[in-house]
């Protein structure tokens, strides 16, 4: 006779127990102050997925998914089906023009996001997971972070030229800027020895402190091999001899859920 397995409810976030004890007002404001939240976020990233929007408020799937549920109902978000290779679709939430003008600041322009129905299921995929690499590293104390596509927004709206690198810029704890980059796939030799280039100009001009690579779980060492055997980058047009320096400007972290 097999022993019984006794099953132990998973006890409900300390957060949530303390909400339910609040008064009427005092809940709304809270999830007023989540939406507002919410919204600030989807204006930062363009779009995002319950399981991230729940890590964002730490709150459970549920939760997010009744907050996501309100703000469609009130069109303030459009919720697509995003068919990105699993088992299943996932739902990805952006906000509407009217969800934007709800949360904005004072004298704020409204944001051109791009639609998701226009973006490649594999660059929804990999911005997801940039999104949790983010949350992650707010979680630690990083801050003021900026997507590729943010600044790309920016610097078209100047007629300036748009980088090809990173996917996000942050500051650390201490206070440096830090350079994130997330390698689901892994480029050519040819194309990191253009990349390793254009940091070598980054770190020279002093903009950026530390570059940080988030693999797919097994690819971190890999890919730091990777760069180690790399003996010549190409740098402003021409061939430049190159070793990786041991001063910790680039880092590689095998990255997992």
């Amino acid at each position: 006779m097999q022993p019984e397995t006794i099953r132990t409810k998973k006890p409900a976030p300390q957060n949530l127990i303390t909400c339910s004890r609040l008064p009427h007002a005092e809940k709304m404001a809270i999830f007023n102050q989540r939406i507002i939240k919410v919204l600030r976020f989807l204006i930062d990233e363009n779009y995002s997925s319950l399981e991230n929007i729940a890590k964002l408020l730490n709150v459970p799937k549920q939760t997010s998914s009744r907050i996501c549920r309100h703000l469609c109902d009130k069109g303030y978000l459009n919720r697509v089906e995003v068919d990105i290779g699993l088992a299943r679709s996932i739902s990805v939430f952006q906000p509407t023009n009217t969800g934007i003008m709800f949360a904005l600041y004072e004298n704020e322009d409204i944001p051109e996001l791009r639609e998701v129905n226009r973006v490649n299921p594999a660059t929804v995929y990999h911005d997801l997971k940039l999104q949790q690499i983010r949350l992650n590293l707010e979680a630690q104390g990083y801050t003021n972070f900026q997507s590729s596509w943010q600044l790309s927004r920016t610097l078209k709206k100047r007629n300036e030229k748009v980088p090809t690198i990173p996917d996000y810029t942050c500051f650390d704890p201490e206070g440096n800027k830090i350079a994130i980059e997330y390698e689901r796939t892994i480029k050519s030799r040819k194309r990191y020895q253009e990349i390793i280039g254009q940091y070598m100009d980054i770190k020279e001009r002093g903009i950026t402190k530390k570059v940080i690579y988030y693999t797919e779980p097994g690819f971190a060492s890999k890919l730091q091999h990777l760069f180690e055997s790399i003996e010549f980058i190409y740098r402003k047009g021409k061939t430049e001899k190159y070793q990786l320096q041991n001063d910790q400007f680039f880092k590689f972290v095998g990255f997992v859920i």
